[in-house]
């Protein structure tokens, strides 16, 4: 089995256990409908996997023609799992600062928004995302990733590593509150990430890492709220049930 397929089966495998544990363990309970709430953001994921699946392609082929002129860290010389921390290290520095850019640029977060707008936040909604924030993001990957030094095979290794985390402080699983504490010097956990969601703006500007808590607490934006649990899930004029539609919420972006 090559990585790629790996990759994707891990993704699969972990976003379907975190699905039937909110079932029985939910942190916010008496959510009906999951199967069609969970069957409108796959919708959304699906289209995204049009862009996705070609991109990837794409990204494999610059990579390898930009060592001929660039190595990035490479360069460096040095041993390969310091090279290769190093190079995960700034790829998730990246997807911090990218993420931080949807919120704070209005542009961005006009397609961002999309994803904050789920009232009803689970492990589904770690894919959920517009289509153009997809095309955007994959966009500006490249001459990143060429400028790190980064290989494919350090775009995969990052991708097992980071898509559990985020299903997992997107998923609505409960988990005791000591256990979030002590995962969160590592990894941003479900506790932090349901704050990121709060229709709070000043709360949901805040708690942007991907893989590793570290950032946040490095550039000021780490937040933690004591009663997660009566908090609003959602964004404000935008969570309403006609507004939760897969037609609605790709059409959304180019309104006003």
């Amino acid at each position: 089995m090559d990585t790629v397929t790996l990759s994707y089966l891990t993704t699969a495998a972990g976003g379907l256990l975190l699905w039937f544990l909110e079932g029985f363990i939910p942190f916010f309970s008496g959510r009906e409908s999951r199967g069609k709430h969970a069957g409108l953001n796959l919708s959304i994921a699906g289209l995204n996997l049009l862009i996705l699946l070609p991109s990837g392609i794409m990204m494999a082929f610059a990579l390898e023609q930009s060592k001929a002129v660039w190595s990035g860290v490479k360069a460096l010389e040095l041993p390969f799992f310091l090279e290769t921390l190093l190079v995960i290290l700034l790829i998730d520095l990246w997807m911090y600062f990218w993420h931080r850019i949807n919120h704070e640029i209005d542009f961005f977060w006009r397609f961002h928004s999309i994803h904050h707008s789920d009232p009803s936040m689970d492990v589904t909604t770690a894919w959920r995302f517009h289509y153009v924030e997809i095309v955007l993001s994959e966009l500006l990957r490249f001459p990143v990733f060429i400028l790190i030094g980064a290989g494919i095979e350090d775009l995969i290794l990052y991708s097992m590593l980071m898509t559990p985390v985020i299903e997992f402080h997107h998923s609505n699983v409960s988990i005791p509150s000591s256990v979030d504490r002590l995962l969160r010097i590592i990894i941003p956990t479900p506790l932090m990430h349901r704050v990121h969601h709060s229709v709070t703006r000043s709360e949901h500007d805040s708690n942007y890492g991907s893989m590793l808590s570290l950032w946040d607490r490095l550039f000021g934006s780490f937040r933690l709220k004591k009663d997660v649990k009566s908090m609003t899930i959602g964004l404000d004029n935008e969570s309403a049930p006609e507004q939760q539609r897969l037609f609605a919420l790709l059409a959304r972006p180019f309104h006003n």
